[in-house]
């Protein structure tokens, strides 16, 4: 297995000691684009899709950068993290530089994508509850997000 997909692999299962492991032998995994997943995703995609806080936060520290996107949506972590209703995710970022009102190429902002989960269109993709959803279009609120 191939060191970047072992890092991916152990950022969705939220292994501190795993991910820091690996990062410390080569900290430009932080930022390290997926071989194994079609969507294009960075580890913070990854962090953010499966509610890994602080597997985000041990990214960040190693310099994982917020601003990249990934292929099938060419959306930031952050529209991630707002599409499957992370709302610890969603804080961890913007507090981390993460720009929240960054479009995707479905001209949807994290907090379009956190907005259309308080109406139930993104329950097929995530367990979050609709209470995650309204925390995470809060927190964006906060900071200034727009839809």
């Amino acid at each position: 297995m191939s060191k970047i997909i072992e890092l991916h692999s152990t950022v969705k299962h939220g292994d501190l000691a795993g991910i820091r492991a690996l990062l410390d032998e080569n900290r430009a995994l932080a930022n390290s684009r997926s071989e194994s997943d079609a969507r294009g995703t960075y580890p913070l995609h990854v962090a953010a899709e499966f509610g890994q806080e602080d597997a985000a936060r041990v990214l960040l520290q190693y310099g994982a950068d917020v601003s990249l996107l990934d292929l099938e949506n060419n959306a930031i972590a952050l529209g991630w993290a707002a599409f499957f209703g992370r709302p610890e995710v969603v804080a961890i970022l913007l507090e981390a530089g993460s720009k929240p009102s960054q479009r995707n190429k479905h001209g949807l902002t994290p907090l379009g994508c956190a907005v259309g989960g308080t109406q139930g269109r993104w329950k097929k993709f995530s367990d979050a509850t609709l209470e995650d959803w309204q925390r995470a279009v809060e927190i964006i609120r906060a900071y200034g997000g727009v839809e």
